[in-house]
């Protein structure tokens, strides 16, 4: 099995390296990965400036190829460009935080595995909530775990997954709950700052808080200190209103 390994953190994250370690058996693992940090670039992808792809090489051994861009370009370029064989996989993580409800919209870990499934490869996304100590060996270990029982015989072609596992520690994890994203929105802030010439700058805080929440979905879940499992799929499609648009009296448009 030929299978892709990327993330947004950066090629020399240490949650990449441990998702390699723990996965490495699986088959022949390529790393194409960001050459810098790229959180929070959801789907966005180079256009407008060339991007540069040096081979990195960690210990004296090559270790995978850095690309100036963004994840999903990561995937973009190892599948029509970079890899020699097209990828059985993609797998995306370990991100350092969690990828859960309404911030999947914004992740490039989840977007980077998102991108691999529109071009029909199964994909996964892994990640690790914060908070505590984070122990990307210890939780490499569930995400293989976690991915063995998806290899077999439920991850399809062309299917994404988001998976998260809980802050470690005590009897984390509980288990494994399969839920759906919560669509709860969140409670941001911003600093601000008066620049020169009567700029307002701001800067995004990191604490945010999700709004009331529904249960059994990936943040209640997650909280509760279970492995979170989450179907995703590319399609955006509202089917529910189709019929209600399909419906409206549009007439001819203005000549």
């Amino acid at each position: 099995m030929n299978i892709l390994l990327v993330n947004d953190d950066g090629i020399l994250a240490p949650g990449l390296a441990a998702l390699h370690e723990a996965v490495r058996e699986l088959g022949t693992v390529s790393v194409v990965a960001p050459d810098s940090p790229q959180s929070a670039a959801a789907r966005s992808i180079t256009l407008h400036v060339p991007m540069v792809c040096q081979q990195v090489h960690v210990d004296g051994r090559f270790w995978g190829t850095g690309v100036g861009g963004r994840p999903a370009d990561c995937v973009k370029l190892a599948v029509r460009e970079l890899l020699g064989q097209r990828p059985d996989l993609v797998l995306s993580g370990i991100n350092a935080g969690a990828n859960v409800g309404v911030n999947i919209f914004y992740s490039g870990t989840v977007a980077a595995a998102a991108e691999g499934a529109l071009l029909g490869i199964p994909s996964v996304a892994f990640s690790l909530q914060g908070g505590g100590e984070m122990d990307f060996r210890r939780a490499a270990g569930h995400c293989r775990w976690v991915l063995q029982r998806l290899l077999e015989g439920v991850l399809q072609p062309g299917e994404l997954v988001n998976v998260n596992i809980p802050m470690l520690g005590g009897p984390r994890p509980c288990g494994v709950k399969v839920v759906p994203q919560s669509t709860a929105a969140i409670t941001e802030s911003y600093s601000r700052k008066d620049g020169p010439d009567g700029q307002a700058v701001f800067q995004l805080r990191e604490h945010f808080d999700y709004g009331p929440e529904q249960s059994e979905t990936d943040v209640t879940a997650l909280e509760e200190g279970y492995i979170t499992v989450t179907p995703l799929k590319s399609d955006l499609t509202d089917r529910l209103r189709m019929g209600h648009y399909s419906g409206v009296r549009w007439g001819n448009p203005p000549s």
